[in-house]
């Protein structure tokens, strides 16, 4: 019968196949070819109307471009290779630069060619953009109608001078200037203040070029050199240093000033240190310290250094030579013998010779501030020592912060400050207070200091000299008391800023923020946050803001201690906070135009990409002005979960749960265990794809695992014991569900999380393969070592600080070999791969040798990977390829059963090469 119907048994099942409906396909999940393309956002401005935005997309292949378009939902233009938006102050016009794709970068660079960028610039009302090449940098004047386009370093000029061009925006009519080593616009107007250095300095000198008239000014002229221009803040007055070359001992350099330059009547000041017998004897004015103004233009600000001593040019009479005779005198020749290579290290050293070797660049550009008083051309010293550092106000008192008295014990304990103020116009001190740890400063308007003793706020009254306690009766604890590092003070919550006159001050408890008023004499919480358990503090939309100014709008940054939902709310000084967005998302980065009621912030969770929203005052009228990955939709993609547990010491903590990509219920998954400290607030993070980092849970959950994010607290004196104790509960809640095969769960961490990984697997057999970077191994010899990458000891992390031993290990030997994996090798029957630098300069690289030799003596299973020349964390593209690569095969073959590479069972002869 087959036989004689052959078509009615095909048409048949065609039918069938019609009727039935198609099965969804499945979508892929992620290959590492698909990173390259994956986004995320970079560099982004808001126009000072509110009207456009610009943002640069950074992609994972370096690829990157610039987009913008008007927030109405006008369409987006592209600019590849783009970056470094700026919109002119009136919202005409965006600027940006145009650089080469990394391809083409290093291209040029293999053959030598120039790797110049161009600029582009933008007419936002007609759309029209032209292109100017060879431009280094660009800066919008301060009315926005002009634009100075600065070119590359001049050769002639010896790489300090370039070129620059000043553009009249809506005629396209440019100026060049020639020999320029510094230009600054003045604030809100068209003057262009230059540093001209000419070629033999014959016309060096400062000018003024009025880009509205095209008036040119000469305001100084010699064949000195001249530095460091700086406008006073929205105001025509002008200083800058002219060099002395007379001098000896270091540069030295005269201050002129100049006040009124928009105007007809502009006044001119001269600190000429030579001709003046009230500097401090011995001192330069530094050049590396850029002279500054007060507020009201009555005071330059600047700093002193010492003369350095004339080198000495002969040698002691015991190290000449006979063979340093001259032919034609008895006389011995002065000659320079090179001298010792060698370092005195002292145990009295209060900063280690390391330590000052890494501060050698900042010490260098120290000095001691200084005022001058314009009107009575007086000089005031503020500070008297390099160490004292200065703060100052707007109502001519200035903070003192000397630490002098207390290096012992910052040696391996707190550092601890004695406060003075200091009247800007007499240089009279008082002392605030003595052996302060927390201190926030001087309030705006100069009238009181605000500072921490005996876990309460104190303010100190420069008028009457009045030292109050201002949170005693409050009842709420400003210090944190979730601190557990074995600190004898905890830090304070921290502060939001004073309101207009000194009035009140803004300060933070866990939960909330209180307006309190500096005398004492009140208290308000503005925000009632702790019934919910939701953090409050202020979002600060402004750097320049000076006061809080409820008139404006304040507003108030939200997070959920244990919903991990983010947010806003307008906070008002006579009403309960208004929550305006509360959202399971992470909500961040609140800006606001400079001129008008229109607001950005960010959004973004595990699953969705983060974008920029636009709206009014009320924020929950925003609508997404950005589309970052919109082909995420053509992927599997995994969730978040927030899951609670109970460490074993009876604590209540929380952990952010990863779900597989390509997740089905009922069937079981390995497992990832990725930490360090607290890191269930990451539940709304989102991760970029990438074969450059190989701790990413996106890409983790691309290749079919959970990833836990466990928090970690922890008990005096035991670090490693605390984590196990918070780490098996955490993973055992989770086995509870049945979604994770209990023989395939693995556990990575980086620099302290390495080292909670690599004690873990010595305390547990709960994990099947383990990843540590750059671990601490040995808490003894580590104690002893030095934290390379700012010179210090490492005895004093452990004291006070992450470590949480609280004492040198002689005095509790006990806990720190309890708690170091070293000591525990014997137990470890976990396949463990540690990664290290080795010119790791936090973490010390014979911590993994030790393991490493501790583990071969043991015979316990172990790989250690050595980066040449790098530090703690990779740097270089080719090394971070690698890792990635060897974390990926690791847990592959240990949680998948993938077969196993050839590194791994049998290493790599040196010989060989890395494989």
């Amino acid at each position: 019968m087959r036989a004689a119907c052959p078509g009615l048994f095909r048409g048949a099942l065609i039918l069938l196949v019609l009727a039935t409906p198609a099965a969804a396909q499945p979508k892929p999940v992620l290959t590492p070819a698909d990173f390259a393309k994956w986004e995320s956002l970079g560099h982004t401005e808001l126009s000072q109307d509110g009207r456009w935005i610009a943002y640069v997309v950074n992609r994972v292949d370096e690829d990157d471009e610039l987009r913008w378009s008007g927030v109405g939902g006008d369409s987006v233009r592209v600019v590849p290779n783009g970056g470094n938006p700026a919109f002119s102050p009136d919202g005409r016009w965006l600027a940006y630069s145009i650089g080469l794709s990394r391809r083409e970068l290093e291209r040029r660079q293999s053959d030598g060619r120039p790797t110049h960028g161009q600029v582009g610039i933008v007419d936002l009302r007609s759309g029209r953009a032209v292109e100017v090449p060879r431009i280094s940098s660009h800066a919008f004047s301060g009315d926005g109608r002009f634009i100075v386009l600065r070119g590359y370093a001049n050769a002639a000029g010896n790489g300090r001078t370039t070129d620059i061009v000043v553009r009249a925006l809506d005629t396209g009519v440019d100026v060049n200037f020639g020999n320029i080593v510094e230009y600054a616009w003045q604030d809100g107007g068209a003057l262009l203040a230059m540093v001209v250095d000419a070629a033999g300095r014959v016309g060096n000198g400062v000018r003024l070029y009025d880009a509205r008239s095209g008036a040119i000014r000469t305001l100084d002229s010699d064949t000195a050199e001249y530095r460091s221009l700086e406008w006073r803040k929205d105001a025509d007055d002008l200083v800058v240093l002219r060099v002395l070359h007379d001098t000896t001992g270091g540069p030295d350099h005269a201050i002129l000033a100049w006040r009124g330059l928009a105007g007809s009547r502009t006044s001119a000041f001269r600190l000429d240190p030579r001709r003046r017998g009230d500097m401090p004897p011995g001192q330069r004015i530094a050049d590396l310290r850029n002279p500054g103004w007060s507020r009201d233009g009555a005071t330059v600000f600047f700093g002193l250094r010492d003369r350095a001593a004339p080198a000495a040019d002969t040698l002691p009479a015991d190290t000449l030579r006979s063979d340093t005779l001259r032919a034609d005198s008895a006389a011995p020749a002065r000659r320079t013998e090179e001298p010792a290579g060698v370092e005195v290290w002292h145990a009295g050293d209060v900063d280690i010779i390391p330590e000052q070797k890494m501060r050698a660049g900042l010490e260098s550009v120290r000095s001691r501030l200084t005022a001058w008083r314009l009107r009575e051309d007086r000089v005031v010293a503020l500070a008297h020592d390099l160490a004292e550092d200065v703060s100052l106000s707007d109502g001519g008192y200035a903070l003192v912060l000397d630490g002098r008295p207390w290096d012992r014990e910052r040696m391996f304990g707190p550092a601890y400050r004695d406060l003075h103020v200091v009247d800007v116009r007499t240089g009279e001190r008082d002392l605030v207070a003595e052996r302060v740890q927390f201190q926030a400063g001087i309030s705006p308007g100069g009238r009181y200091v605000l500072y921490m003793r005996d876990g309460h706020w104190w303010t100190y009254d420069t008028q009457s000299g009045a030292r109050t306690n201002i949170t005693a009766g409050i009842g709420a604890s400003f210090i944190n008391l979730q601190n557990d590092h074995t600190i004898e003070e905890k830090p304070p919550y921290g502060h939001g800023g004073w309101t207009a006159g000194d009035r009140s001050v803004l300060l933070y408890d866990r939960y909330d923020i209180w307006d309190v008023r500096p005398d004492g004499s009140s208290a308000r919480n503005l925000t009632g946050g702790a019934a919910e358990r939701v953090r409050h503090r202020r979002a600060w939309l402004d750097p320049d803001d000076r006061v809080v100014d409820f008139g404006r709008g304040v507003y108030a940054a939200l997070y959920g201690e244990t919903t991990k939902k983010y947010g806003y709310a307008r906070l008002r000084p006579d009403r309960p906070a208004e929550r305006l967005l509360f959202i399971d998302a992470n909500v961040s980065r609140l800006g606001r135009a400079r001129d008008a009621d229109i607001y950005v912030y960010r959004v973004e969770a595990f699953d969705r990409s983060p974008n920029w929203y636009v709206g009014g005052p009320r924020l929950a009228d925003a609508r997404q002005v950005t589309e970052t990955n919109p082909f995420q939709s053509d992927y599997a993609w995994g969730r978040s979960e927030l899951v609670s547990f109970r460490n074993t010491s009876g604590q209540d903590l929380q952990a952010a749960l990863f779900y597989p990509a390509d997740y089905e219920t009922g069937r079981q998954y390995p497992l990832i265990v990725y930490f360090y400290e607290i890191t269930s607030n990451t539940l709304h993070n989102y991760y970029v794809p990438s074969d450059r980092t190989a701790y990413n849970p996106t890409v983790f959950t691309q290749n079919g695992y959970f990833v836990l994010r466990p928090d970690i607290v922890y008990r005096e004196r035991d670090p490693g014991v605390s984590a196990v104790e918070a780490l098996v509960p955490a993973v055992e809640e989770v086995l509870r569900t049945g979604m994770v095969d209990r023989d395939r769960i693995g556990i990575i961490g980086h620099s302290w999380g390495a080292y909670q990984t690599a004690f873990a697997v010595t305390q547990t057999d709960l994990f099947s393969a383990a990843v540590a970077g750059a671990p601490l191994t040995n808490l003894i010899s580590m104690y002893l070592s030095i934290f390379w990458n700012t010179g210090g000891t490492d005895a004093r992390i452990f004291e006070i600080d992450q470590g949480r031993m609280g004492v040198p290990f002689w005095e509790d030997v006990e806990s720190y070999i309890r708690n170091s994996p070293v000591f525990h090798i014997e137990n470890m029957n976990t396949p463990l791969l540690v990664a290290f630098g080795d010119k790791d300069g936090a973490v010390e690289f014979n911590q993994g040798v030790e393991l490493y030799n501790a583990a071969r003596r043991a015979g316990k299973d172990m790989v250690l990977l050595v980066y040449e020349g790098e530090n703690h964390s990779l740097a270089r593209r080719p090394n971070q390829l690698d890792y990635h690569r060897r974390v990926n095969e690791w847990f592959g073959h240990y949680l998948k059963g993938e077969p196993a590479a050839a590194w791994i069972t049998d290493g790599v002869r040196y010989r060989q090469g890395a494989r």
